[in-house]
């Protein structure tokens, strides 16, 4: 059986830093003039480097300079440059720069998305930041890149973990001729994805995170962010230009389980956000009189901020839902130990965060339960969003 040739799509969203780096050193060092543009699915994972595939024409608008747009003369440097970063951009976060419109609609005005630090560093982040700036002359340029993933790389990795396997048996030996940690999560990718029966076992119980819409992973994102109270402004303004989603405040509290004021907890500011934004657009909030929750038509993304007590457990009935049905789970910390179900459904787990998808569309008169428990030892805010589609897929 012929394996499958691994692409940047087959990582993007799942890779370290360190990956990313290499990323940017195997592009920018190539030099072949054909990076303008160039889709994700064309940079090919050889070994333990990038290289564009042979022959290929593969071009996204996603991925393409602004003043490309405009048409006429060969691509400069500083067009691959802005290509270069995009690619980095969605390795790091899985979602395109720009929501997949590429430089199309930048002008010199556009705010430049920042990764944030549950992503990258802040040497990483500030250069893939510069490779999107609008104007070509504030882009660096390939040799800048060069020696600053070089020197990135040249800096000792992480100690690595230990990799053991059901029966305890030890894989550390096996992956010396790979990069340390960072080429962990490719190994394990390449293995499942050449093997039919590791496949199989895989479509039984879980799904992969090619079914998470992109908007749903930006609204991930936007909760991450929200870690760091610094970010509140900047999320907030996101939010705001964004009303796809509304506030999915009809699930009834869980008394037993559900953190009060008298408890110690860290919380994201989640619906203090979503609440303050829908009612300054017209009072879309309960608190408005118009009823507008996560089962109102008008809306595929509903979201919400719980907390859970220490060692407890949160039941939500949930209805009113139409067609394919995921959540996504966040939790305050990042590595923080929970469980997030719903009966028969799928799940999948990324960076922290728990996505579940119901196996089965849903008719408007359906209801399931939602469950999350807390096994962080400590009293855990969790974000909810969940993607409602509506059957109009």
């Amino acid at each position: 059986m012929m394996k499958k040739e691994l692409t940047l799509n087959d990582i993007a969203g799942n890779t370290t830093e360190r990956t990313v780096w290499q990323l940017l050193l195997s592009l920018a060092g190539c030099g072949n003039g054909e990076l303008s543009g160039v889709s994700p699915q064309r940079v090919v994972i050889t070994g333990n480097t990038f290289l564009l595939k042979a022959g290929g024409a593969e071009t996204s608008s996603a991925f393409a300079a602004p003043e490309t747009f405009a048409g006429g003369g060969t691509p400069q440097e500083s067009s691959e440059v802005w290509s270069i970063g995009a690619l980095a951009f969605y390795a790091s976060t899985g979602t395109n720069v720009f929501e997949g419109k590429g430089g199309e609609t930048q002008t010199a005005e556009t705010r430049i998305p920042r990764i944030s630090s549950t992503h990258a560093g802040r040497d990483l982040s500030t250069l893939i930041w510069r490779c999107l700036s609008f104007s070509p002359n504030d882009r660096p340029t390939r040799s800048e890149i060069v020696r600053q993933a070089e020197e990135a790389l040249a800096r000792p990795a992480v100690s690595r973990k230990r990799l053991t396997g059901m029966a305890g048996k030890s894989y550390e030996r096996s992956l010396v001729t790979f990069w340390p940690e960072e080429m962990v999560p490719l190994l394990l990718m390449f293995l499942l994805l050449s093997s039919p029966c590791r496949l199989l076992a895989q479509e039984k119980t879980s799904f992969d995170r090619s079914a998470i819409p992109d908007e749903m992973v930006a609204l991930v994102l936007r909760c991450q962010d929200l870690r760091s109270p610094q970010n509140m402004t900047k999320v907030s303004r996101a939010m705001d230009r964004d009303m796809n989603w509304t506030m999915m405040d009809e699930l009834a509290v869980d008394k037993k389980g559900e953190c009060t004021t008298k408890d110690v907890v860290d919380v994201f500011g989640l619906n203090d956000v979503g609440f303050s934004i829908l009612k300054r657009h017209g009072g879309v909030t309960n608190a408005g009189g118009r009823f507008r929750d996560g089962r109102d038509p008008r809306y595929k993304y509903s979201l919400l901020e719980i907390t859970v007590k220490k060692d407890l457990a949160v039941s939500y009935q949930v209805g009113g839902r139409e067609g394919t049905q995921i959540f996504a789970v966040i939790p305050f910390e990042k590595n923080a130990d929970f469980e997030a179900s719903v009966p028969n459904g799928k799940v999948f787990k990324d960076n922290g965060v728990c996505y579940i998808q119901l196996q089965q569309k849903l008719k408007k008169e359906d209801a399931f339960t939602l469950t999350i428990r807390n096994k962080s030892g400590k009293n855990m805010a969790f974000a909810l969003i969940n993607y409602n589609s509506r059957n109009h897929e």
